[in-house]
Order: structure tokens, then C-alpha cells, then sequence
């Protein structure tokens, strides 16, 4: 999804910062540049585009007609796309998403949805049973008591929301939120040095992803569902961690609350990790309760 985003991110203002991420880009992307400003108006939604990737026959055929490319021609180009546009970066949006989704979840938890989409979209009306938000096109979706599923995306241009028209395993429709913008753009996207990589080789792929989710303090539960893994495996992760002095722990009753310690954070700038200049405010401290998004 950041990926078609992004495409559109070629042709339009998008979040400030990509004004940056642009410059990095298009010197790189040569004479397929033409053509990949082309991909989001043959595929004005994101799910378009995907069933073409997946190889979906009628989506092949209309690229075809509409531009004498073959769907393998696209699919080839949206990959080198990937690769030269997103994928070097991915570790830094990764970390900047996380912690835009915590501050999200905040929101929620003090003011609701209304309070959420007013501060995000610059407007969202809660009306019993109906959501009215602003979006960039107009139409009726019916959750069905599935709920919403709240995605933040970097490259979603500032105060627009999109719905996605591709659901999620547990059958919510996915409604992507833009982040806030990057506070260093020249930072952020300069030449990486794969500091991914750098950082799975010392610790393991999934301890250097929990030092990452812990940018923002964590109960085990929200540690592991970030990871997707087992809580008894985020424990074993999150002890190791601790023994070498990376992060913290703190209890409160039955909870056990993981931060990074400054060594932890320090390991992490050196890596390239966004995020983690300054610790949470102790009124962040303790769980946050799980949000209800929309009966």
C-alpha cells in the first residue's frame, strides 16, 4: 500500500518532506518514470493495482488496451519501483509508522473517533450508527459490526483519508490515515547504509523489530501483537534484551510495561532509526486499553 501511494507521491504534493524523497528518486528511475505516472490513473485505487500484481486477467487487459503494456511489463516496473523508491527506506518508515500508530492510539483512547479524525482529517462526524469522514471520493461502505481497521500511511497526502478497497484477514475495511511529516527530511531520506540489516545480524531480525516497537513503551501483549508472535516468545525476546541492558521493564501489578534504556535508544540512532531521541512522558506510562473503533 505505501508502495502505490507512493506512486502517487510522484505526481502530487503528498506529505511535507517527500518534496526530498522526490529528488532522491526520480533521478534514479529513468525512462520509466513516464510510465509509472501513469499507474495511478489506469489504477485509481490501491486494490487495482494489486489484483494486476496478483495477476488478475481483466485488470491485465485493461492495462493493455488502455496503454499497450503487458501486465508483465507493469508488474516489473511497480517492482523496480519498490526497489529503488521504498525499499531502501523501509526500515526508517517502518519506525516513523509505529510511532505515529502509538500517538493514534493515544488519541483514540482520550477523545474517541471524532476527536481522532478532527485532529487528523480536519473533520469526522459521529452519528449514530453512521461515520461520516472526509475522503477523497464519496460513497457508502457497511461495516457490518467488523469495525475499521486504522492504518497510518507516510505517503497519503495531509488531512485525506482512503479507504481501502482490499480487506483485511478479519474482513475490516482498512482506512488509511496520513502521519505527521518527518521532522528531518534530509535526514530521513538520505542514502541509507543498510542499517537493517546491520542491526538483525547483531541482535536477530526479531529482537532488532521489538527494539524498534519499543521506540514506544509496550506491554508484553502489545509487543507481541506488534511482532506477531506468541507473549510467552515476546517474554523470552524481551528478557534477553533486557539482560544486555537495551530496555527497562516496569510492573505494575500483573502488567509488565518494556521501554528502551538510553543505551538501547543510542544503539538505534546508530542505526539510522527514527524516533528515538527522546523517551515517553511518564503520562504515557501504563497500558493503554484496546481501542474500540466502530460498532
Amino acid at each position: 500500500m505505501e508502495t502505490y501511494f507512493a506512486l502517487r507521491s510522484l505526481v502530487s504534493p503528498g506529505s511535507p518532506g517527500l518534496a526530498e524523497w522526490r529528488l532522491k528518486v526520480y533521478p534514479k528511475l529513468g525512462r520509466k518514470l513516464v510510465l509509472l505516472k501513469k499507474l495511478p490513473e489506469l489504477f485509481p485505487s490501491p486494490g487495482l493495482l494489486l489484483r494486476l500484481l496478483q495477476g488478475n486477467a481483466q485488470e491485465a487487459r485493461i492495462a493493455l488496451v488502455r496503454i499497450g503494456e503487458t501486465a508483465e511489463r507493469l508488474a516489473d516496473a511497480v517492482h523496480e519501483f519498490w526497489q529503488i523508491a521504498v525499499a531502501p527506506y523501509w526500515a526508517r518508515i517502518r519506525s516513523h509508522v509505529q510511532t505515529e500508530q502509538a500517538a493514534l492510539e493515544r488519541m483514540l483512547a482520550v477523545g474517541g473517533v471524532e476527536h481522532l479524525l478532527s485532529n487528523v482529517l480536519g473533520g469526522g462526524h459521529w452519528s449514530t450508527p453512521v461515520l461520516e469522514l472526509p475522503h477523497e471520493r464519496d460513497g457508502d461502505v457497511r461495516l457490518d459490526g467488523r469495525g475499521l481497521l486504522l492504518v497510518p500511511s507516510l505517503f497519503l497526502p495531509q488531512r485525506q483519508g482512503h479507504l481501502l478497497d482490499v480487506a483485511d484477514p478479519h474482513g475490516q475495511s482498512p482506512l488509511l490515515l496520513p502521519t505527521g511529516p518527518v521532522s528531518d527530511p534530509e535526514a530521513f531520506w538520505a542514502e541509507p547504509e543498510d542499517e537493517g540489516h546491520a542491526l538483525a545480524a547483531l541482535v536477530g531480525a526479531t529482537r532488532a523489530s521489538a527494539l524498534e516497537a519499543l521506540v514506544v513503551s509496550r506491554t508484553t501483549g502489545e509487543l507481541a501483537r506488534r511482532l506477531g508472535i506468541s507473549a510467552p516468545g515476546a517474554s523470552q525476546h524481551t528478557a534477553v534484551l533486557r539482560g544486555a541492558g537495551l530496555i527497562a521493564t516496569h510492573r505494575d501489578r500483573n502488567t509488565a510495561l518494556h521501554e528502551l534504556t538510553p543505551l538501547g535508544r543510542a544503539l538505534l540512532r546508530s542505526q539510522g532509526v527514527t524516533g528515538v531521541d527522546e523517551p515517553a512522558g511518564d503520562w504515557l506510562r501504563g497500558p493503554l486499553p484496546e481501542p474500540a473503533l466502530c460498532p
